[in-house]
């Protein structure tokens, strides 16, 4: 199963090498730049957080401390944090084959500790939500639960306008339910 998936990942890649030697990145956006419409979010003090949702959603002094204490707990256990040291993406197609090949070995690596720490997020963000409840009352709670649900649309719609070019957004295949190609995925059954 696990040969299954890698194999299926490598072909995701290569034909998303493929297509952007052809077409540029994410519908003509330069590498780096965010789809329009979305921003990379600031990233909030525990402090910054607790005054904002206080604000928000009304707290008072007792639930404010409870929060302040909840959201250090959570700092930075809740969202990706980019690797800031990363650099510029190297051009490929300048590659030899062994330059190649170790950068796709690492970007495979990166990928598997992309998917433990998205699990890891989400073990976290149903935590924190379950922590939140003694915080909240249930009008308090209702709304903030609205305001995740609202807030994840605008991520994914933005997203969706971000991955133009293709039908299906994004690269042939690339992800995107249906896929670029008629019939989704890739030609042959990726």
């Amino acid at each position: 199963m696990k040969k299954l998936f890698l194999l299926a990942v490598a072909g995701m890649m290569a034909g998303a090498l493929s297509a952007s030697a052809q077409f540029p990145p994410m519908g003509g956006m330069p590498m780096g730049q965010m789809p329009e419409g979305m921003e990379m979010p600031k990233i909030l003090t525990p402090e910054e957080k607790t005054a904002e949702m206080a604000q928000k959603y009304g707290l008072t002094d007792e639930q404010q401390t409870a929060l302040l204490a909840l959201n250090q707990k959570y700092d930075g256990k809740l969202e990706f944090r980019m690797n800031q040291d990363e650099g510029e993406r190297p051009d490929i197609r300048k590659m030899s084959d062994e330059e190649r090949q170790a950068y796709f070995n690492k970007m495979m690596d990166q990928m598997g500790d992309m998917q433990a720490k998205q699990a890891e997020i989400e073990k976290n963000q149903k935590a924190y939500e379950e922590e939140l409840k003694n915080i909240f009352d249930k009008k308090q709670l209702r709304k903030y639960r609205t305001d995740q649900r609202r807030a994840e649309a605008e991520r994914q719609a933005a997203m969706q306008r971000g991955m133009g070019g293709f039908p299906g957004g994004g690269f042939p295949g690339g992800g995107m339910p249906g896929g670029g190609f008629p019939g989704g995925g890739f030609p042959g059954g990726f």
